[in-house]
């Protein structure tokens, strides 16, 4: 089976489709082609007035030299996520059924435009609502994240931090705090903290200051996935969804950060279910009346079951590719 991969060469979209490709090469063979393309304003206002007019007045509008590559690759499979290379994608179909040539072309995450012209969307079941009249959606909980049952090593932790969103206040005070409690409360564990594009220079230059007088606090770049599949504790910011659930595709306990949400909306109702099913824990930050911060931990279940939302997906588009 050989399947195009087209990219936007964004980190989270990337790690999503190819963890998705990697459990589908478990049990197929599958011949892999990756493009990453970075498209402007311009260019996919271009594309969204190509295809919008070959679907008025079929393929006539469509430049072939373009796509004339793809000719000669056999191709089966389109795959990608990303609203910035939708366009392509379905461009890509359209000029390969125009020289009798049929593919599948499936969206990883929710696509904003021309949603019935895919033939396979797997979405997170928060996306639910927009897609319900799809032919063929494949849902799953959260995001795909590498599924990992190895034992934990008690003396490793994790702590991952997002930064500013839309969705839930960045109190970097309030989360330093935590920091430092986590620090006290687990003084010999090795804590491997990771921050985001989207940690603000002002966080990053305090959390480097907590090093410098901490020496179980390591400020790290590398070996994310080896870290926080093998840590005991894992603990992150509430607006970062997919940390969340790569932490809960392994072993060891998950923990959130006490954050206050800015307005209720699918993604705080996500973070919510996991907190009132106990999926996740979390540390309680109650400000007493002294101006004084009594912090906490309230574990999660410890019966809790690994996710594997992946390899549910992976079987669930096996099952749709074969003839």
């Amino acid at each position: 089976m050989n399947i195009l991969w087209i990219s936007d060469g964004k980190k989270g979209h990337e790690k999503q489709v190819k963890i998705l490709l990697k459990e589908i090469s478990k049990t197929e063979n599958i011949v892999i082609k990756k493009e990453i393309i970075l498209v402007n304003k311009l260019s996919w206002l271009i594309e969204l007035l190509i295809y919008s007019t070959s679907l008025l007045f079929g393929n006539l509008f469509l430049r072939k030299g373009k796509f004339l590559v793809y000719k000669e690759d056999n191709i089966d499979i389109v795959i990608g996520a990303g609203s910035s290379i939708h366009l392509r994608m379905l461009l890509i179909k359209s000029y390969l059924s125009n020289v009798g040539i049929s593919v599948k072309v499936v969206s990883v995450l929710a696509p904003n435009l021309f949603k019935r012209k895919f033939d396979i969307i797997c979405s997170p079941t928060h996306d639910s609502k927009k897609l319900s009249a799809c032919n063929k959606v494949i849902y799953f909980e959260g995001s795909l994240a590498k599924v990992s049952t190895n034992k934990v090593d008690e003396n490793q932790g994790f702590i991952g931090i997002g930064g500013i969103n839309r969705h839930y206040e960045f109190d970097q005070d309030a989360i330093m705090l935590q920091i430092e409690f986590l620090l006290g409360l687990y003084p010999h564990k090795k804590w491997s903290l990771f921050t985001s594009r989207r940690t603000p220079i002002e966080m990053i230059k305090k959390i480097n200051n907590m090093a410098l007088t901490n020496d179980n606090l390591i400020i790290s770049n590398n070996n994310y996935d080896e870290i926080i599949e093998k840590a005991s504790i894992k603990v992150v910011t509430q607006d970062s969804v997919n940390m969340v659930y790569e932490s809960l595709s392994t072993q060891g306990q998950t923990l959130i950060f006490n954050m206050k949400y800015i307005k209720m909306n699918k993604i705080v109702n996500q973070i919510n279910t996991l907190l009132s099913n106990k999926q996740v824990g979390y540390i309680e930050n109650t400000e007493m009346t002294d101006g004084l911060n009594k912090i906490k931990i309230i574990s999660q279940n410890m019966y809790h079951d690994v996710f594997a939302e992946v390899e549910k997906v992976a079987y669930k588009l096996i099952q749709e590719f074969k003839p």
